[in-house]
């Protein structure tokens, strides 16, 4: 795409102001957020004859003894009380899939051969989009985290209830314990998921090497890079993608294509980076992708845009600002993003929080409009999935609140929101997605595009099958 320093439309502006505020006092949050209802015509208020009342008033101690004795979960259902009482219940359709293949079927044959019509990938996806409820839409544009080892509560409801797409596995969160515990854990998450989900881990080797205690230590990408070896950047990926796919884990979130080029900053320090030269990295974090993405089970995730390698700042305890010129930017740090998507397959792209004063000095990049749909889509042709970095780190939280970043992040043009860590803050994220809908700043079409394209990026990875005819 050519170069472009068009400012995004009026229109767009102003939507995305309305949803900006500082953050707000803690209110109380319902998992099944207010949908506007239909006006109704008043009715005239009736009255229980008193002996009906006291036929029923048993009846109904008798449900709540019932339920006190059970438990909210037992009685009501992995979706809680909201289930009971008009919420929005469960939306993980687990016949969503085989109901879609049996709709298919029934379409009528090709009159002249007497055979059924072939399906596009694009058909077939657009047809499980028009299945879906606008809330199962939002859950996949999730992807969480949770504490322990075992199939929780917590990730039992965010797969049940709320319809996640994605699942990061995070050894800090006590996830990972032995192999035997990682297969059946992830096993029984895609068991209860009615589209299978993208099971994420930071795999990048050296210091963050999330499956060290399992398979053994993995090279560092700056290990890698001063073999200046090609082929060696190969087989590192490869082995990665044996490695998570032996678990079941089919998304990884390198390689990292940052520039290492400011000594004292953290990828530098944590020997995260292929390189000091956009060659370099470009060159290595390729053949990197190749070998990892070569058995088609297992993708990987460009990181971080638009690129952590001159800060000095850690997102996690502040926002980062770059104040290098837009022509420094397009020549070093987004050269191999600019290189590996014309050429490398790529499918999956992770945005970090920082300013580039260049570009946009009033937005974190994660919820910029310019830096995302002016530079990566626009400007490189980026088509794949754009997944924000977690949005529960201080350069987000002291910009806005949770909710107000999701829904910001959509609309800057972000498809897959990484934080949630609980039930409360995937409630919180789709409320602020359903507010933004209802207040007009996003539309539902705007969700279809982002869907679309992470139900593409499962059927590149071979989570999704076409229906056979």
């Amino acid at each position: 795409m050519p170069h472009s320093h068009t400012q995004p439309p009026e229109g767009e502006n102003a939507a995305n102001e309305q949803l900006i505020s500082k953050p707000e006092t803690s209110t109380p949050l319902s998992s099944s957020p207010q949908t506007p209802v239909p006006p109704v015509e008043p009715v005239r208020p009736s009255t229980l004859p008193w002996h009906k009342a006291a036929l029923l008033l048993p009846l109904l101690l008798i449900v709540l003894f019932h339920a006190l004795s059970l438990g909210a979960t037992q009685f009501a259902g992995p979706q809680g009380w909201s289930s009971l009482f008009g919420g929005s219940g469960n939306i993980n359709n687990a016949d969503l899939l085989k109901q879609i293949d049996r709709q298919l079927r029934a379409t009528p044959s090709n009159q002249t051969t007497g055979t059924q019509t072939a399906i596009t990938p694009e058909q077939y996806i657009d047809t499980i989009l028009r299945n879906m409820p606008l809330d199962a839409k939002i859950g996949q544009m999730m992807l969480v985290q949770f504490t322990g080892p075992t199939y929780s509560e917590d990730i039992n409801t965010m797969i049940n209830q709320y319809g996640v797409g994605a699942v990061l596995i995070f050894s800090a969160n006590g996830n990972i314990i032995d192999k035997a515990q990682l297969k059946s854990l992830i096993k029984q998450m895609q068991k209860d998921s009615a589209i299978p989900l993208s099971i994420a881990i930071d795999q990048e080797g050296g210091y963050v090497d999330r499956l060290l205690e399992l398979d053994g230590a993995r090279p560092s990408a700056a290990t890698i890079g001063a073999t200046n070896n090609t082929e060696e950047a190969r087989i590192a990926g490869q082995q990665d993608a044996k490695d998570l796919s032996a678990y079941g884990i089919n998304t990884n979130l390198a390689p990292v294509v940052d520039v290492d080029t400011l000594p004292i900053s953290e990828m530098h320090s944590d020997e995260r980076t292929f390189g000091t030269t956009p060659e370099q990295v470009t060159r290595m974090a390729g053949s990197y992708l190749t070998g990892l993405q070569a058995s088609h089970t297992v993708i990987g995730t460009l990181k971080h845009f638009p690129g952590l390698g001159r800060s000095a700042i850690d997102p996690h305890e502040a926002i980062p600002e770059i104040t290098t010129s837009r022509e420094e930017l397009e020549s070093i740090d987004w050269a191999p993003y600019r290189d590996l998507i014309k050429h490398n397959n790529v499918q999956s792209i992770m945005v970090t929080h920082e300013i580039l004063t260049a570009i946009d000095a009033s937005r974190p990049s994660t919820l910029s409009p310019k830096v995302i749909k002016g530079i990566l889509r626009d400007e490189f042709g980026f088509q794949g999935v754009i997944m924000t970095d977690s949005l529960t780190m201080k350069a987000i939280t002291s910009y806005v609140p949770q909710s107000q970043a999701a829904a910001l992040a959509i609309a800057a043009g972000c498809d897959l929101l990484m934080g949630a860590a609980s039930v409360s803050q995937v409630a919180s994220m789709i409320q602020g997605i359903k507010q933004a809908i209802q207040d007009g700043t996003l539309t539902e079409q705007r969700i279809n595009e982002s869907v679309r394209r992470i139900l593409l990026m499962k059927y590149r990875m071979g989570l999704l099958s076409l229906p056979k005819g």
